[in-house]
C-alpha cells in the first residue's frame, strides 16, 4: 500500500488563552493530506471514529482519527474502478451513523448527465457495499464553480436539501434550455427524494408555467413525507422590472411551487407581498412539518437594503401570514457599535433600513418560535495603480475585497412578537472570498452560540464602541457569542492562533453530537490538525 501521509508529532499549533467553563476544546495530532488533492469532507461520530476524506484523480484517501483523543488511527487508500476524466465529487452526505458520498459524471457519447453513490464506511476506513446510479438524465444547465482551499472545479447543478428530522434527502436540478432565449423557454426543474439510506422514493421532471425570463428559484425544500417544494420570485413581464411605476408597488411576486410523488402537475400558490420588496428568501419545514416562508424584506426598490423580516406558512393550498407576517427592526438596537456619525443617521430616519444583510440561518424550535440570523456580506471593487520613479503611473489593475460584518439575530416567539432583535458586531475582510470569514451556529435548549474569529480589541465592547477589524489570513481569535432564550449577550474568548499562518474556518466546523463539534485548522498547505469543541 502507498504510504501517501507524513505524520508530525509536535507541540499543538494553538493555544488556549481563556478557561471557559461552558466551552472546551481538544488538539489532536497534525497530518497531512496528498498535493493536489481535492478535500471532500472532515466527518464522524463518537462511535465510529470521525474521517477526513479527500480525492486525487481516480483516489480516495481515507484518513481517521479516535474521535475522543483526536489521534490518528489509520490511512488508506482506495481505488475508484468507474472514475472518469468528467468525474466531479458534488457532496458528502451525514445521515449519522450512515454516509454517503454523491459523484457527478457527463457520457459524451451519450449527451447523459449521471449521478452516483457510494457509501462510506468509517468504521473500517473503506467504501462500503452500495455503489450505484440515482439519476441519469440530459444536459443540466449550470457551470464549474471554484471551491475549497486549493481552487478546485466542482459543479453547481445540483442542490440538495434536507427535511427538518433530516430523514429525507431532495436532490434538485434544472435542464439545460432546449431555447437559448429566456423568453421562449420554459423551466424544466428534475426532483428527487430519498430516505435515509439513500434509496428513491420518488423521482420525476416537471415543466413549470413560467419561462425563464419571468422565474427566478429561490429555494428548494422537503418535508417529512417526503413531497417537495421550490420558492420562486416570478416577475409580472419579461421586462423584469422591480417595481411597477404607477403604483409604486413590487413588479414581481412570491410563489410556492409543490411538487408530490402521485401528481405529475404542479401545484403552485402566490405569496402576498402588498408594498415590500423581497431581498433574502428561504423555505424550511418546522416541527408540526409545516413549510416557512422565511425573508428580508425592504420598502426602497431602488437599494440592496432590509427594513426588517417576513414570516409566512405555508399549510398545504395557501400561503398565509406566520403570526403577524412583517416584523420590522428595532432602531434602538441597529445603532449600536455604530460610530457616532452613522448613529445619528439612523436615528434621524425611523424607517432606517440596514444594508447587505444576507440570511445564513433559520431555526424553527419545537414551541413554535423562530429564529433568523443574517450578516452583512459584501464586496468592494478597488483600483490599484503602480507608478515609476518619474511619478508617472504605469500600471493600473483592480482587486476584490470581501467582506462579512454585524450578525442580526431575531427571535419571534410562539405568540408572533418580536422577542429580541441582537446585533453581534465584527468587522472582518480579506482578498480570498470566503476564507476564515463569517460564522458558525450552534444552538441547544438554553439559547444561540455563535463561533466566529474576531480581533482580540473586540473582547470586551461597550454599545458606543465600533469593532476593530479582523484581516482574513491574519491569524486571529475565536470567539462564542452566546445569545440566551431571553435575549441576553455574552461573549468568550475559547482560544488563540500562534502564528498568522495557521488558519480556523469557524464555519466549517461540523456537529457530530448534542455536545460537540469537530473541524480543523490549515497549518501549512496540505497540513492540518483536528479541533474538537465540546459544549458543556
Amino acid at each position: 500500500m502507498k504510504k501517501i501521509i507524513l505524520i508530525a508529532i509536535c507541540f499543538p499549533a494553538i493555544m488556549a488563552t481563556a478557561q471557559s467553563k461552558k466551552f472546551q476544546f481538544k488538539t489532536g495530532a497534525e497530518y497531512g493530506l496528498p498535493k493536489k488533492a481535492e478535500d471532500l469532507s472532515f466527518f464522524g461520530n463518537n462511535e465510529n471514529g470521525i474521517v477526513n476524506l479527500s480525492l486525487k484523480k481516480d483516489e480516495l484517501y481515507f484518513t481517521r482519527f479516535n474521535p475522543k483523543s483526536l489521534a490518528q488511527t489509520g490511512e488508506k487508500v482506495i481505488p475508484i474502478p468507474d472514475a472518469t476524466r468528467n468525474m466531479n465529487s458534488e457532496i458528502v452526505i451525514d445521515f449519522n451513523p450512515l454516509y454517503f458520498w454523491l459523484r457527478s459524471d457527463w457520457d459524451k457519447d451519450r449527451q447523459k448527465e449521471m449521478l452516483f453513490v457510494t457509501t462510506i464506511d468509517v468504521n473500517n476506513g473503506k467504501l462500503g457495499n452500495k455503489n450505484e446510479k440515482l439519476i441519469e438524465t440530459d444536459r443540466l444547465a449550470g457551470s464549474m464553480s471554484t471551491t475549497g482551499w486549493y481552487s478546485f472545479k466542482k459543479t453547481d447543478k445540483y442542490q440538495f436539501n434536507f427535511d427538518a428530522n433530516r430523514t429525507k434527502l431532495l436532490v434538485s436540478y434544472r435542464l439545460a434550455p432546449a431555447d437559448k432565449k429566456d423568453k421562449k423557454s420554459l423551466d424544466r426543474i428534475g426532483i428527487y427524494v430519498f430516505d435515509r439510506n439513500m434509496n428513491k422514493l420518488w423521482g420525476n421532471e416537471f415543466t413549470m408555467p413560467y419561462n425563464e425570463a419571468v422565474m427566478d428559484n429561490a429555494d428548494f425544500s422537503v418535508d417529512a413525507e417526503g413531497n417537495a417544494y421550490l420558492l420562486a420570485k416570478v416577475y409580472n413581464s419579461d421586462s423584469r422590472k422591480e417595481f411597477d411605476k404607477a403604483t409604486g408597488n413590487p413588479a414581481y411576486h412570491l410563489e410556492v411551487f409543490k411538487f408530490t410523488k402521485n401528481n405529475e402537475q404542479v401545484v403552485h400558490t402566490t405569496v402576498s407581498l402588498d408594498q415590500y420588496f423581497i431581498r433574502e428568501s428561504t423555505l424550511i419545514e418546522n416541527a408540526q412539518h409545516d413549510m416557512v416562508i422565511a425573508c428580508t424584506y425592504s420598502k426602497d426598490p431602488k437599494t440592496k437594503t432590509t427594513e426588517g423580516i417576513f414570516l409566512g406558512l405555508f399549510n398545504g393550498n395557501k400561503v398565509v401570514d406566520y403570526k403577524k407576517g412583517f416584523y420590522k427592526f428595532p432602531i434602538s438596537e441597529l445603532v449600536k457599535f455604530e460610530s457616532r456619525r452613522e448613529k445619528r443617521k439612523r436615528e434621524k430616519k425611523d424607517d432606517y433600513e440596514i444594508p447587505n444583510l444576507k440570511v445564513t440561518d433559520v431555526l424553527v424550535e419545537k414551541d413554535g418560535s423562530v429564529l433568523i440570523a443574517c450578516e452583512e456580506q459584501y464586496t468592494r471593487t478597488h483600483q490599484r495603480s503602480g507608478f515609476g520613479a518619474n511619478g508617472m503611473m504605469t500600471s493600473s489593475s483592480t482587486y476584490v475585497t470581501y467582506h462579512y460584518d454585524d450578525i442580526l439575530a431575531t427571535r419571534v416567539n410562539a405568540s408572533g412578537e418580536i422577542e429580541w432583535l441582537k446585533k453581534i458586531p465584527k468587522m472582518q475582510y480579506g482578498t480570498r472570498g470566503k476564507g476564515t470569514m463569517s460564522f458558525k451556529l450552534i444552538s441547544d435548549e438554553t439559547g444561540y452560540y455563535f463561533l466566529y474569529l474576531d480581533n482580540i480589541k473586540n473582547q470586551k465592547m461597550d454599545d458606543d464602541d465600533t469593532p476593530a477589524k479582523h484581516i482574513d489570513g491574519a491569524g486571529g481569535q475565536v470567539f462564542v457569542s452566546k445569545i440566551d432564550n431571553k435575549g441576553n449577550v455574552t461573549k468568550e474568548l475559547i482560544f488563540n492562533t500562534r502564528e498568522e499562518d495557521m488558519m480556523i474556518y469557524p464555519s466549517e466546523f461540523t456537529k457530530i453530537n448534542d455536545k460537540q463539534f469537530i473541524g480543523r485548522a490549515r497549518l501549512k498547505k496540505t497540513l492540518f490538525q483536528p479541533l474538537l469543541i465540546t459544549v458543556n
